[in-house]
């Protein structure tokens, strides 16, 4: 923590890198990386590949998200990104902006490699936000309300508010903090989990109307095809969640939600049960995340990536059972 804080104090520009698809935690992280640079007098400024998704507009900056660098290189810090491919083709399309940056890599996931200049993994952190809270005192910046609602976002969806086992007493006592300095808990969770549009709904039903099983029910899945997107008039960020839902059936040691993007690119988030790691599906295919939640994008179809994972998640099934013998 104390060589990230350094470089981030000793930056006068500081570009924060969303991990693509967006969610609370990376741009959370990234807001309030952003805010605090500007608490110290610095410029800033938020990129994210893609675009935030609908339900987090109440984030404070989130209208100046930008898609692509626009200050000069300094430093920028990649926030929530198992690898640093992870925020997108600009790394290739701006190779030269990230050759002449000195990078600081922010993140809770087991499987990042460590790249960058200044390194900070903690993977007991719940949340990348629950790290940017403990770093805040280090660059000497205070909590305010708009740091606190960005940070609070974060450790709220990597958490399901509270509810996964990766909350550690440490993520309740960052909260508490966050909820002292005027961070708005349950409109957040409303946000992030309960006020969803009837077209969300409608795309839900679509996609629970088609859940599948294997193995006597210990692997539950479900599809999100763009026929379903289209019929129910929804984004792909409207399958927020879902996973989590499916996750609480009974039995179940690996859910897994398979996401069409085209003809031959699949997103796949898993959640396990303790018995099994969800790192090791996700590996397989490329991917990488937390024993409990991970995810990968596979090069094949929507049916051909289904198999090819399912047939994953068999084999890991059996790796656990080996293990609890």
């Amino acid at each position: 923590m104390l060589e990230v804080a350094a470089l981030l104090r000793g930056a006068e520009r500081i570009t924060a890198f969303c991990h693509e698809n967006p969610d609370g935690d990376t741009l959370g992280a990234a807001i309030a990386i952003a805010l605090a640079a500007e608490r110290l007098g610095k410029q800033a400024e938020v990129v994210s590949g893609d675009p935030p998704p609908p339900f987090l507009a109440f984030l404070p900056g989130i209208e100046r998200v930008r898609r692509t660098p626009s200050l000069e290189p300094d430093v920028a810090a990649v926030v929530d990104a198992g690898e640093l491919s992870r925020i997108g083709p600009i790394v290739t399309e701006r190779a030269d902006w990230f050759a002449a940056s000195r990078i600081v890599n922010i993140d809770h996931h087991v499987s990042n490699p460590g790249y960058g200049e200044a390194v900070w993994i903690d993977p007991e952190a719940a949340a990348t936000c629950e790290m940017v809270t403990l770093l805040l005192p280090e660059l000497g910046v205070s909590l305010d309300a708009e740091l606190a609602t960005a940070l609070m976002a974060g450790i709220v969806q990597d958490t399901h508010t509270f509810a996964h086992p990766n909350v550690s007493p440490r993520t309740l006592r960052v909260a508490a903090e966050l909820l002292e300095a005027g961070a708005p808990l349950a409109a957040i969770n409303r946000s992030v989990y309960a006020d969803k549009p009837f077209s969300t709904l409608a795309l839900w039903g679509l996609m629970l109307a088609a859940v599948g099983q294997r193995a006597e029910g210990r692997i539950v899945h479900a599809s999100m095809s763009n026929a379903m997107l289209a019929t129910a008039g929804e984004q792909p960020t409207a399958a927020e969640g879902f996973v989590d839902l499916l996750a609480s059936t009974r039995l179940a040691d690996i859910t897994i939600l398979f996401k069409e993007v085209g003809p031959s690119e699949t997103r796949v988030s898993v959640r396990t049960s303790a018995r099994t790691d969800a790192v090791a599906v996700a590996a397989a295919f490329g991917g990488g995340g937390h024993p409990r939640a991970a995810g990968c994008t596979v090069v094949a179809g929507l049916q051909a990536a289904r198999e090819l994972v399912l047939a994953e998640a068999e084999r890991e099934l059996a790796r656990g059972d080996a293990r609890d013998r």
